[in-house]
Order: C-alpha cells, then structure tokens, then sequence
C-alpha cells in the first residue's frame, strides 16, 4: 500500500472510531463497526490497527499530544500565570472545539469504565508531565501571592467545566436558544472564550489586602 494512501486511511480511521465509539462505548463497539463505518473491510482496518485496544490509544493519545506539548510550550514562557491563562484557555478550547465528540467520549467511558480511561493514560506517565508543571507552576505563585490560594483542583475543574460543558449540550442549547442554528452556536462558542478568560482570572486574582 502506497505511503500516501496510508496516510489519508488513517485519520479517517481515527474519526470513524471516535463515532463509533461515542455513540456505543468501548466495550460495546466492535472493529466491525468501525470498519463499516469507515466503509472498509475488517481485514483492511486490521492493516493499520490490529486490536480496538490499540485503536482506543491512538485516539485517546493523538487528542492527549496535540495538547499537552502545546501547554508545556506556554509553561517555559517567563510570564506569570495570569497572562498565560489565556493562551492556555485558547489551546483547550481550540483542542474540544476540533473534536466536539472528545468531551461526551470521555465522560461516557469515565461513566462505563474510568479505570481504562485511567490506564490508557497511564501507559506513558511522560504524557501527564505538562499538567503536573501546571500544577506546580500554580502552587508556586499562590505561595507566593501572586494568585490566590484555593485547591488546585478548583481552578483546573471550574476551567474545564467552562469549555467543555456547553459542547456536551450543544444540541439542546442550541435548540432552546440559537433556533437550531449551529453556525449561531459556533459564534457564541467565539464570545465565550473572552467570557472564560475573565471568570478564571477574576477566580485567580490574589485577594486585596
């Protein structure tokens, strides 16, 4: 097989997985599925991927390493984390905004089976690494007043609900509210990126003293 052919197949793997795997959870999902829905045989699906183990990786690790370098790159600018809340707010939202199924796959499978979402990660710890200097670099400007102290876990969770809870109710809010218009829901995706960068920065302000 052809090295470009190889090339195209295989995102369009990836994204028919991640619908198949949306719409019927790891377990229940067979290679077969992902193989009509592709519009390829089993056979050829084993080519580039020989288990759904491998496959559920690679989708789970593409969306991880389009991330996590990203952050590290922000993390090494000298600036504070007040100024690199926005950009790092910009990447998260441009990573679910592109994958708009990632956010109901995870809390899917974190529902069926939180334990293989926890391994998968785990199988290369070095992929965790940017999230556990954002969570020192943060530490380190609350102990020394430059943010304001809380749990870690409350600013990294409120950040996350920000972005990703409209995504997981797309549909229904943009039928009560957009009149089903998709292209409405995008343009208040837009303006509520300016909306998530103020809420968590007014969150990470020090108190006056």
């Amino acid at each position: 097989m052809e090295a470009k052919d190889m090339n195209e197949m295989e995102p369009r793997i990836i994204e028919a997985a991640k619908r198949v795997f949306v719409r019927k959870g790891y377990e229940a999902a067979t290679m077969s599925d992902v193989a009509a829905e592709v519009g390829i045989g089993r056979t050829a699906l084993h080519y580039y991927y020989r288990t759904k183990e491998i496959l559920f990786d690679a989708i789970f690790g593409q969306l991880l390493s389009s991330l996590l370098p990203n952050i590290d790159r922000v993390l090494d600018e000298k600036s504070t984390m007040l100024e690199k809340m926005p950009v790092i707010v910009d990447l998260y939202m441009g990573i679910v905004r592109a994958n708009p199924m990632f956010p109901n796959f995870v809390v899917g499978e974190l529902n069926r089976d939180p334990e293989r979402l926890f391994q998968t990660v785990l199988k290369d710890p070095k992929k965790i690494q940017p999230i556990l200097r954002l969570r020192r670099q943060i530490e380190e400007e609350m102990d020394e007043g430059l943010l304001r102290k809380m749990p870690v876990i409350d600013l990294v969770s409120t950040l996350v609900s920000l972005v990703v809870f409209p995504l997981l109710i797309r549909k229904p809010l943009a039928a009560a509210f957009l009149d089903n218009d998709m292209g409405r829901f995008e343009e208040y995706m837009d303006r509520r990126r300016d909306l998530i960068v103020e809420v968590i920065t007014q969150l990470m302000v020090p108190d006056a003293r």
